[in-house]
């Protein structure tokens, strides 16, 4: 097992999923969520600057609604200036009790492509990235502990890196939660381990699979983009 693992109770009515989405163009948050199953219940969403309560929205607890934030004089999230907003998520019932709340953050940040250029919140930016395999002496592919996550980022970033691209696995969520907190670009990866990209057997098991794993870490200001297959070029003989 190389993932966090945890087991606990939710209500039936609970929040069971988040996409967020900022929008440093309009100034605003975006997030859109998911329940358990869809209710009579409110979704209130609070999105703070250290103390500051930046903007709250109440919203019907309905599948992929859209709860738009306003961020004024907004802080961007960047490597130089690892930035984050906190959130929190109360689902409370037609009584005003809360039934399930969510502590979480989010990274006001843009990602795009232009002219055969990478720009992070719209200005050219150099990645200057590791390979980072994750491998560990005393567990292979799981990590140690928590600070050893930590540290990979840590070190990386000492040695003049600004991220990484994970290489070959889905990287442990604390993983992605340092870079989130310290400023790393990451590359995500699913594992592909000499797939034969022209097999439709094997597409057909791949893609689920690679796609939870973009839904999971979708959210994350740290991700700047994925790399589904790795060394394709020998699957054909070329």
């Amino acid at each position: 097992i190389w993932q966090t693992v945890w087991m606990e109770a939710v209500d039936a009515k609970g929040l069971k999923t988040v996409v967020v989405r900022p929008d440093i163009d309009q100034k605003q948050l975006v997030v859109m969520p998911e329940f358990y199953q869809e209710s009579d219940y409110t979704l209130e969403v609070v999105l703070k600057d250290g103390d500051k309560t930046v903007a709250k929205k109440e919203v019907p607890c309905s599948n992929h609604a859209v709860v738009v934030l306003p961020v004024k004089n907004m802080k961007l999230w960047s490597p130089e200036t690892p930035y984050l907003y906190d959130l929190s998520y109360t689902v409370k019932d037609k009584d005003g009790k809360t039934v399930d709340e969510v502590k979480s953050y989010a990274g006001m940040r843009k990602v795009h492509v232009s002219d055969g250029k990478f720009y992070l919140n719209n200005k050219p930016y150099f990645q200057r990235l590791v390979l980072d395999q994750g491998f560990y002496p005393d567990g292979i592919w799981t990590a140690p502990s928590d600070e050893a996550l930590k540290n990979d980022i840590v070190l990386s970033k000492n040695a003049g890196f600004n991220g990484a691209r994970l290489h070959e696995k889905v990287f442990e969520p604390r993983f992605l939660y340092w870079a989130d907190r310290l400023g790393y670009l990451c590359w995500g990866e699913q594992g592909n381990w000499g797939f034969d990209v022209s097999s439709a057997g094997n597409i057909q098991y791949f893609l689920p699979e690679w796609l939870e794993a973009v839904a999971r870490d979708y959210s994350h200001p740290s991700i700047i983009g994925w790399c589904p297959f790795n060394e394709t070029w020998d699957r054909d003989g070329r």
